[in-house]
């Protein structure tokens, strides 16, 4: 694939306040969003509850939150009987992001506040002292006649740090956007619109590891564009490692690097997901197999939406809210879609904003095939298809983040089966529809061999041309002395 048109050579004589005052004028638009989006979220988390639903002193957080920082702390005391599931569910790279919090966890108390006395509101809420508790989640205790919400002190780090790590796609969606040529406008706005998608994976779910994988990949596809193909394929490899999802990325990634280098590319990106299953592997062979080939979740949940192909998973037991089945058989079957996608995609090699409109729709094949879907589970396909959106044209593009915006709203609402996967896969559809024919972007130059300063060279043309006119002058020698 041919590289497209690079961003202007800075000097290499300049300075390195400049080149960081650049770096950060560059990415001006995703710092202001990403300080706007970590105080929006912490006065969500913390006083949200308070004003709104009127819980005097109570904090809010995802209840997944919780649970990957319980599971990571199991890794760290280092009980492997956990995190074999949670690997092969796909969860591992959320554990290894909250394994450095989950190290200090036992630095962090917790304190009861006493919020009613015998089914009376307090006024002024009392803070009660508890001793011996590591943490908590951010609930709501009944202790006999009173009720109490929980303060765990390590919130007050744990809610910052899931932001800022979930903060990291909006500059890797705006490096994505430079690289594809959008003006400075659009980039602001595809910025606010990546941000207000983010919310719902990073602020209501509490998943960071989304958005980490989606940012390395799309950092990755950004150095394939170049064609630096050796850091692309270690930074998808974590991006795997992370969350398995962006496999789908890969088959069209591989096409990009051409015969000569797909192995390479290909290596790297599996050594980081190796090196994360193998321990896993070592520790409980069939229990980590059974996961990873199932992919059990829970199908009756409020948390999750049936689709339409529910009835073809294999059903692993339970009944009722505890119903499981097993999605890793339809996740196979979109591993191959992708596969299929990639090889089609061979002929837009030469074609960058095709290759990014071919890997939007790649993460779409997972709303479109999967067998028990949660909300969040859309944002991967809608976060790159608004970047290559914005190649379009400025109608074309509003309208866009008109679409993702609503699908994201649709996807928080509780509706029946077939209603809930239309909505969402008609919003991802006219995504991809809106984004499907984007401005072409134009091929680089390629660039002459540098000449060296003592033998200069006049190139290869010149030289035949400068050759054939001494010839020329030789016979019409020749000629004249004949005559003579």
């Amino acid at each position: 694939m041919k590289s497209f048109a690079p961003m202007p050579n800075r000097s290499s004589t300049s300075s390195l306040e400049d080149r960081i005052f650049e770096r950060l004028h560059r990415r001006s638009w995703p710092i202001a969003v990403s300080v706007v989006f970590l105080i929006l979220g912490l006065l969500y988390f913390f006083r949200w509850a308070p004003v709104v639903s009127h819980v005097p002193s109570q904090w809010w957080s995802a209840g997944d939150l919780w649970d990957s920082f319980h599971a990571s702390t199991t890794l760290v005391q280092g009980n492997f009987s956990e995190y074999t599931t949670w690997v092969f569910r796909g969860f591992g790279g959320r554990l290894l992001l909250l394994a450095p919090l989950a190290a200090f966890k036992g630095a962090f108390g917790a304190s009861f506040v006493q919020i009613s006395d015998h089914g009376h509101l307090l006024a002024h809420p009392v803070n009660v002292k508890v001793s011996g508790i590591p943490y908590f989640n951010t609930s709501i205790a009944t202790l006999g006649p009173n009720r109490y919400v929980v303060h765990p002190q390590l919130f007050l780090v744990l809610a910052p740090y899931v932001l800022i790590l979930s903060s990291s796609v909006l500059f890797a969606c705006d490096a994505l956007a430079e690289r594809l040529h959008v003006s400075m406008t659009k980039r602001g706005l595809l910025c606010v619109a990546e941000a207000v998608l983010l919310w719902n994976v990073a602020v209501t779910w509490g998943h960071p590891e989304d958005a980490v994988a989606v940012a390395l990949a799309t950092y990755a596809l950004v150095l394939a564009l170049d064609g630096r193909f050796s850091g692309a394929g270690w930074l998808f490899g974590f991006a795997v490692a992370t969350q398995p999802f962006v496999l789908a990325m890969l088959p069209i990634l591989v096409v990009m690097a051409g015969k000569d280098r797909a192995l390479g590319f290909l290596l790297r990106s599996i050594v980081p997901a190796v090196a994360i299953t193998v321990p896993s592997l070592a520790y409980n062979f069939h229990g980590a197999l059974h996961a990873m080939a199932n992919q059990p979740i829970n199908s009756d949940i409020p948390s999750t939406h049936q689709t339409p192909w529910t009835f073809l998973a294999p059903k692993l037991g339970g009944h009722g809210a505890n119903a499981t089945v097993g999605t890793g058989p339809l996740r196979i079957a979109g591993i191959a879609l992708a596969v299929v996608l990639g090889w089609w995609s061979i002929r837009w090699r030469d074609r960058p904003e095709l290759l990014v409109w071919a890997c939007a729709l790649a993460l779409a094949i997972r709303t479109y095939t999967e067998s028990v879907l949660t909300s969040y589970y859309v944002w991967p396909a809608l976060a790159v298809g608004l970047v290559i959106a914005s190649r379009a044209s400025a109608r074309r593009f509003g309208v866009a983040i008109g679409v993702v915006i609503a699908t994201t709203i649709v996807a928080q609402w509780h509706l029946g089966v077939y209603t809930w996967w239309l909505l969402q896969v008609a919003g991802i559809s006219g995504l991809l529809i809106l984004a499907v024919r984007p401005e072409p972007v134009e091929q680089a130059i390629p660039a002459t061999k540098p000449v060296r300063v003592g033998a200069p060279r006049a190139p290869a043309q010149r030289r035949s041309e400068q050759t054939k006119q001494k010839r020329k002058s030789a016979r019409t020698d020749r000629k004249k002395s004949a005559k003579r």
